[in-house]
């Protein structure tokens, strides 16, 4: 019995439909590799005996140096006497030599690309008055290089009937059409054929590779099997990766009784294959061969994954309160702002305000749910999240790079950027990789820029990129939509506390944005969205670490993304389960608590009714006359395995929005942030000038 996290995996032996009574129990190895030299023997003894004058002839493809694993040495040369005509006997081994006598005298004609090899096989072959070729035969039918083309030469027409007794076809991956070449655009037809076909593949797969002398994929048996029938030919055994085929009226008359079935099925099992199967969860496993059987290198699970660890989950499984992650803080069930189709009541709508408010009071951070945003696309948003920053190629990432601001759209290297001057701190670059998109806009504005997609290439294709535009798109208009509802919705608690507060945020209120005609989906908008906001998908590496400063003999570690503040209005943050970063919030803003931080959770799997994280920023904490905390948030990185995916919504205004602040200026957002930034800037210098003096 297992533990609750280790499945039990094992081997049961299966029935096999595999005869064994046919040519295969006459399998015996001379110079073959898997008993070809048996079964052909026990075929020509079974055959009528050559012509008068008692020569056969056989043509060998692919014939190396004529020894190593060669299925025409016993006929041409013979095992333990290479100079003499021999009878076939057996030794004391047991081992046997090959039908030699006076009635099978062989000729071959072998051909062998490698040129070092192909001086051994003339070596070994030439005295016994074989034809050596060193020519690297081609699938394509019009070239002077096909099959064809070589036995059509009169040198080579003149001495091989058109019948002749062997065909042997092994160059590693073109066989298939070699075959094709030979029984399609020649009038000879070989008593017998063996071909190599890739024992990997399944019986039911008919796999025909590109006729390519370029690529090497080799032929399913199914494949050759068809095209073997469609010129009359039958398959009557097979070794682990030879067929042997011969023509159906030599089968009828003398092979029928020992080979009455020649499916597939019956003469062949596939003990090479590699099998695939899918757990409800998205897991794909392996069973069978977990090896490249020519490379030699293992096939490892995880690399053959579509979804991410942190993304597998059984899409159809019900709905349980229970999750399988403990989040960090009470959540803020937000419906009443978000998916009211008519006008909740106002005792539902404020008791909704309340409970924001006095969350984001505490610390400037809220959990919430309730957005109405379907857990689908959430999902689907982090997946692509996952293949874009985590899987992609990264030609595939820098084709999105922009030429004018990469914090504003497009895709950001890691250790690129750094936001601690936002505190005006001095801290090290962000360790994560980032890629932003946001409102289409022709305003003349640094805050409006077009977006950048990655285009079709070799490592994406068509489908792969429009999925994950049209996807991150959907994304983005769904979180902003619920973006100015939380808006709203803390903008009617502060004014439900101090009114005051009218004239800074009076037109972020409900009520402002019901006298407004700006709706989409029957959802007051309030004109946030589609403006400023900027969605940034974020992608935290495993191993990811800055570099380690000894401070008396203690270890710093840097952080991911250094501590900071957001400079926009609210920010909406979405990730899944990776675990090799954590976010972090300041536990208070007060000096006391200054550098004491908390790991800021949420479940996943996705629930059907998502959480968020929502974090207030600068511009609505100053419009709050700092009623709300701009919270400083880090992340950190942690001992995990699994990397780190996130959506992070950053919300802004209208550049041109006027904004009233405390002190009873009135200036635009996009002053407003120039400003801002500015500042902490100014700040940043004065530390550093303090620092160096």
């Amino acid at each position: 019995m297992s533990d609750d996290a280790t499945p039990v995996i094992r081997r049961r032996s299966p029935k096999s439909q595999r005869r064994r009574d046919g040519l295969i129990q006459f399998a015996h190895d001379c110079t073959s590799q898997n008993g070809e030299d048996g079964i052909l023997r026990q075929i020509f003894e079974m055959m009528l005996p050559p012509n008068e004058n008692g020569i056969r002839h056989c043509v060998d493809v692919g014939a190396w140096d004529g020894r190593h694993l060669s299925n025409t040495f016993s006929l041409l040369v013979g095992p333990k006497n290479e100079s003499t005509t021999i009878a076939h006997d057996q030794h004391d081994d047991g081992s046997w030599i090959a039908d030699r006598d006076s009635r099978s005298i062989w000729r071959g004609i072998l051909i062998e690309a490698d040129p070092g090899k192909f001086r051994e096989l003339q070596s070994l072959h030439e005295p016994l008055g074989n034809t050596c070729l060193n020519v690297t035969v081609s699938s394509n039918a019009v070239s002077e290089s096909s099959l064809a083309s070589i036995l059509q030469k009169s040198t080579v027409q003149q001495t091989l009937p058109l019948d002749f007794d062997f065909l042997c076809i092994d160059v590693d991956g073109a066989d298939y059409w070699i075959f094709h070449d030979v029984l399609t655009n020649t009038s000879y037809r070989p008593k017998v054929i063996c071909i190599e076909f890739n024992p990997t593949m399944p019986n039911d797969l008919v796999y025909i590779p590109p006729c390519n002398d370029n690529l090497r994929h080799g032929a399913s048996l199914a494949a050759l099997a068809e095209l073997a029938e469609m010129h009359n030919y039958l398959l009557v055994e097979t070794t682990i990766y030879n067929a042997f085929f011969l023509p159906k009226h030599l089968y009828e008359q003398r092979f029928q009784d020992l080979v009455p079935d020649t499916s597939i099925e019956a003469l062949h099992e596939t003990t090479m294959g590699t099998s695939l199967y899918q757990l409800y969860d998205g897991t794909l496993k392996l069973w069978g061969c977990k090896k490249l059987l020519w490379h030699r290198l293992p096939i490892e699970e995880e690399r053959l994954q579509i979804l991410s660890p942190s993304q597998r989950s059984f899409p159809f499984a019900p709905n349980v309160t229970s999750t399988t992650t403990e989040i960090s803080d009470p959540v803020v069930d937000i419906s009443a702002y978000c998916q009211a189709q008519v006008a909740e009541p106002l005792h539902s709508r404020r008791e909704c305000a309340s409970q924001l408010l006095e969350q984001l009071k505490s610390h400037g951070f809220v959990l919430v749910n309730g957005t109405g945003i379907s857990a689908q696309l959430c999902r689907d948003a982090l997946r692509m999240t996952h293949l874009f920053l985590q899987e992609a190629d990264e030609s595939v990432r820098r084709s999105c790079m922009s030429v004018r601001d990469r914090a504003r759209r497009g895709y950001s290297p890691i250790n690129t950027e750094n936001f601690a001057s936002l505190i005006g701190e001095q801290g090290p670059n962000d360790l994560v990789r980032k890629f932003r998109i946001g409102s289409e806009s022709s305003t003349e504005s640094s805050l409006l820029q077009p977006n950048i997609w990655p285009a079709p290439s070799e490592h994406w294709d068509d489908e792969t990129c429009d999925e994950f535009r049209s996807v991150v798109e959907a994304y983005y208009d769904a979180i902003c939509i619920a973006a100015n509802s939380i808006v709203q919705c803390v903008c009617d608690a502060l004014l439900q506390e101090d009114e005051g507060l009218a004239a800074s945020l009076d037109f972020l209120s409900s009520s402002n944005s019901q006298q407004s005609s700006n709706q989409r989906n029957g959802i007051p908008t309030t004109g946030l969205a589609h403006k400023t906001s900027i969605l940034t998908l974020l992608g935290y590496q495993t191993g990811s670490r800055h570099k380690k400063k000894h401070h008396k003999k203690n270890r710093a570690v840097h952080p991911l993304v250094a501590a900071h503040t957001d400079v926009g209005v609210i920010t909406v943050l979405l990730y899944d389960s990776g675990d090799c970063a954590v976010l972090q919030r300041q536990v208070s803003n007060s000096e006391s608590d200054k550098g004491k931080f908390k790991d800021v959770v949420l479940p996943y799997p996705v629930p059907d009714d998502p959480i968020f994280v929502v974090n207030i920023a600068d511009c609505l904490s100053a419009l709050s006359h700092d009623t709300l905390p701009s919270t400083i948030h880090r992340v950190v990185p942690a001992e995990g395995s699994i990397p780190r995916n996130c959506l992070a919504l950053f919300v802004g205004f209208d550049p041109d929005q006027e904004l009233k602040l405390k002190e009873g200026k009135t200036v635009s957002y996009e002053t407003w942030r120039k400003d801002r930034i500015a500042e902490s800037q100014k700040v940043l210098r004065n530390r550093m000038s303090v620092s160096t003096s």
